[in-house]
């Protein structure tokens, strides 16, 4: 595969990094006496899953018996609806059933509430998230990062 092809499957690859952790439709989070060290750890682990998971379905769906193949454009949208947007989903879904640290709520369901509408956008425009994750999901992941979350956010 020539550098095009590379840099192509790198974009898809940015956009399962920034979509790497979310929120559901469920508002069931609990709060207690759960550390922000401790959610962070718990929050992290869910989002390097749901990467990992994102990365081999891609990678799967664009293996050739010679390696991976360039995504054509039109499967970019394709595997945001294939892939991208149910992963998110079942880590959303995760997220929320954490416990939320006392005091750090609003912060957690701002973040939860960004994903939230990014996914809507992705579900219902996957183009957006093809031509640009980080106009979609990345109010989510800058929120994520601020409160500390490495693999979930970015700063």
């Amino acid at each position: 595969m020539g550098t095009r092809g590379v840099l192509a499957i790198g974009a898809l690859l940015a956009v399962v990094s920034i979509v790497g952790c979310g929120g559901g439709e469920d508002s069931s989070t609990a709060t207690g006496t759960v550390s922000k060290a401790a959610f962070i750890k718990k929050a992290n682990a869910i989002c390097k899953q749901g990467i990992e998971r994102m990365q081999r379905q891609i990678f799967a769906e664009l293996k050739t018996k010679n390696g991976i193949r360039k995504p054509r454009p039109s499967e970019y949208e394709a595997l945001v609806g294939k892939i991208i947007v149910p992963n998110v989903r079942t880590e959303l879904r995760q997220l929320h059933a954490l416990e939320l640290p006392d005091g750090d709520e609003e912060r957690i369901e701002a973040m939860i509430e960004a994903l939230e509408e990014g996914l809507e956008t992705a579900e219902d425009n996957p183009e957006a998230v093809a031509a640009s994750s980080d106009a979609v999901f990345g109010i989510a992941s800058r929120l994520a990062g601020e409160y500390g979350l490495t693999v979930c956010g970015s700063r």
